[in-house]
């Protein structure tokens, strides 16, 4: 449940539903297994696991969801394979040449044999609200996978007015100052990762990693006109990501003070356990996004 990744958006206006309604309103697109024909399912699966019958987990303020996808495993080399097979007999006991219409539907044909025999693999997208702050929160690394979840979540809700945050000053700008300058606000600290893009040269970018970011290596690409596109941060010796441009936040780790405050918590059950990492994760980001939307608005820390 840790998240890993994160996109942020915030709500323009107070969420209407607690718990019970939401968890009646996700009910309506509650996962189901893929049929024997069908290539791929997906909806709203209980936080908890397969066990559970709630599909919104609340603790405090904040409510949980997860989307459930799945998909059948059909090899392309596989559906190839049998293809070749099934045009080469065709045209050896009938003496003609298979054109492509027929191929396709020998394909389709093909695909539907397989797909009730075809293994099925699935995974959940985790989110949640946080209706103290007016944020909903995806554990996803590109903004394309977080509107997955929002869509699906707007389609059982009616509406969902929610955006990304929006910053007065561009965040590749405010990196590469902090870069630059060595210079992040005091309560972050450099990794040793960053992408560098080249403005003037479309798809030109360095990657960097286990490097000293104060190195004269990475200045002289800065001096050289490059811009920071991912920086790697640390927030208060708590949490760890590299952040994008685009403002997602990707490798998020909670660091060894968080774990041992997770540790010290005893739990009996899995529920307990959840509820309680849960409570540890959202209060971490509930402090960090603020300060990192404040720092993004006005780099002087």
């Amino acid at each position: 449940m840790w998240f890993k990744n994160l996109c942020l958006y915030t709500l323009e206006q107070e969420f209407p539903f607690d718990a019970e309604g939401l968890d009646e309103r996700l009910a309506r697109d509650g996962f189901e297994s893929c049929g024997r024909l069908d290539m791929e399912s997906g909806g709203w699966s209980p936080p908890l696991g397969d066990g559970s019958a709630q599909l919104v987990h609340a603790t405090g303020p904040c409510l949980m969801m997860a989307l459930k996808e799945e998909s059948k495993l059909l090899p392309a080399g596989v559906i190839r394979e049998s293809l070749d097979e099934r045009v080469q007999a065709i045209e050896a006991q009938e003496g003609r040449k298979v054109r492509k219409k027929e191929k396709d539907r020998l394909k389709d044909e093909i695909v539907l044999d397989l797909l009730p025999r075809a293994f099925s693999r699935s995974k959940r997208t985790f989110g949640y609200l946080d209706t103290r702050n007016g944020w909903l929160l995806v554990d996803a690394a590109t903004w394309k996978k977080a509107e997955e979840f929002t869509e699906r979540l707007r389609d059982v809700l009616g509406t969902l007015p929610v955006q990304p945050p929006e910053a007065d000053t561009a965040p590749q700008a405010v990196m590469t100052r902090w870069l630059t300058r060595d210079a992040p606000p005091s309560d972050f600290t450099l990794g040793d990762e960053c992408v560098l893009v080249d403005p003037e040269l479309e798809g030109g970018e360095v990657r960097c990693k286990r490097l000293d970011l104060s190195s004269s290596e990475i200045k002289n690409h800065l001096k050289a006109g490059k811009r920071v596109q991912r920086l790697a941060l640390t927030w208060q010796d708590r949490v760890s990501f590299v952040l994008d441009a685009d403002m997602s936040l990707k490798r998020l780790r909670f660091l060894d003070a968080v774990q041992d405050e997770r540790a010290e918590t005893e739990t009996n059950t899995d529920a307990e356990r959840f509820d309680s990492d849960f409570a540890i994760m959202s209060l971490e980001l509930g402090r960090l996004m603020p300060r990192l939307l404040e720092v993004m608005a006005d780099d002087r820390g």
